[in-house]
């Protein structure tokens, strides 16, 4: 039997423990979507720069859905990175061959500019995938700490998956030539007494913030002038008191960093008594003949509901499993069913308002602003409604 000295056994013992706990971040991936880069990212600091081509790939049915899309995350916690907002994106691979996801989708940048939101216009099977190019990310300062990329299919922010490959800012740094992100949220409310004008903004969420600017244009009785409130303080709020009636002042907003402007944000407030709105018509209740169409629609559907909730809810925590359920516990409380005992729980409710944002921006720019609306319309608004006849 061979004995090592032991100050090699204790090393040895590192080693596997290091491996040990490596390999536990990884074990939920057996059961997940996976993630992968392909190699790993290092950025200098103050560098903005694509990363490299992303590849995300379904491993069961309706792991990845219509209803929640692709979310990737940046864990900013120990490094200090965010998404930074490109026109296009490129898609290739399985998913947009078969026409589940967009080769240049218009993608969304939430919750500060660490999600990239990316839609999906159909659920995945197993095995399909796509690869995103020309993905971007902003650094700032260095970190000790190496960080993953993150996947939320789910729609609550929380990544469920990693990228085999890691994220790194050197110590390295560039010249600061990137503005920081605008001012959002910005507006400009004017008082009952028509005495003040309150102005609030979201900061942009820059790690190398240092300002905000704010200029003011008046014209009053004919007479023009521009003027700089502040530009030297970081308020997310502002209150105008030198007005007067028949003033029409332009506040004009950005923010800075230490070499760099922001893009301005606008509002133009006119002081004049507002003119109360005008009571609308009454609603008009829909022709009792569109209801009992959908209960027979729905009673027709009903022994399909209970099959397919069957199904999908042999995983209770899935997306697929919701849906199912909403299409179930709906059913059965319009035409008086109770023989299936599904109800949705305070968690259900909670998920449903988390996700369905996703739902709702797909149709209203597919369905209500598009000239020719998409295809999927229909069943898209029936399960909106259904979903806001719990939650409203």
């Amino acid at each position: 039997m061979l004995k090592y000295p032991y100050h090699l056994t204790i090393g040895i013992m590192k080693k596997i423990i290091s491996i040990v706990i490596f390999c536990l971040m990884f074990i939920p991936l057996a059961q997940a979507a996976t993630l992968f880069s392909q190699n790993y990212n290092s950025f200098y600091q103050n560098e903005v720069r694509d990363i490299w081509p992303i590849t995300v790939t379904a491993e069961s049915d309706g792991e990845i859905t219509a209803l929640n899309g692709i979310n990737l995350l940046i864990d900013s916690s120990e490094i200090q990175m965010l998404w930074d907002a490109v026109p296009t994106l490129t898609a290739t691979g399985t998913a947009v061959d078969h026409q589940k996801i967009a080769a240049s989708p218009t993608v969304q940048y939430l919750n500060s500019y660490s999600v990239l939101h990316i839609p999906v216009l159909a659920d995945f099977t197993a095995g399909e995938s796509v690869t995103f190019g020309g993905v971007r990310l902003r650094s700032y300062h260095y970190s000790f700490g190496t960080r993953y990329i993150g996947l939320d299919i789910t729609g609550d922010y929380k990544a469920e998956v990693y990228d085999a490959n890691k994220m790194e800012v050197t110590g390295n740094a560039l010249t600061d030539q990137t503005p920081p992100y605008a001012p959002t949220n910005f507006t400009a409310t004017l008082s009952a007494d028509l005495k003040s004008i309150t102005l609030n903004w979201v900061r942009p969420p820059d790690y190398d913030l240092i300002y905000m600017i704010l200029d003011r244009k008046l014209t009053r009785n004919g007479i023009t002038n521009e003027s700089n409130v502040f530009d030297n303080m970081n308020p997310a709020t502002y209150v105008d008191t030198n007005i007067q009636v028949g003033d029409v002042i332009t506040y004009k907003l950005y923010a800075s960093d230490s070499k760099n402007y922001s893009d301005k944000v606008e509002q133009t407030v006119e002081v004049k008594a507002v003119t109360p709105p005008t009571t609308p018509p009454p609603a008009v209740e829909p022709p009792p003949a569109t209801e009992k169409t959908e209960l027979d629609q729905l009673k027709s559907l009903y022994s399909y509901y209970k099959v397919r909730y069957a199904i999908k809810c042999r995983d209770i925590s899935s997306s697929a499993c919701l849906w199912a359920k909403i299409d179930l516990v709906y059913t059965q409380d319009l035409i008086g069913k109770s023989d299936i005992k599904a109800t949705l729980s305070a968690r259900d409710l909670y998920l449903i308002k988390l996700r369905i944002q996703w739902p709702e921006g797909r149709y209203q720019t597919n369905c209500v602003e598009a000239e020719t609306p998409d295809k999927t319309c229909p069943a898209l608004e029936k399960s909106l409604k259904r979903a806001h006849y719990f939650i409203d």
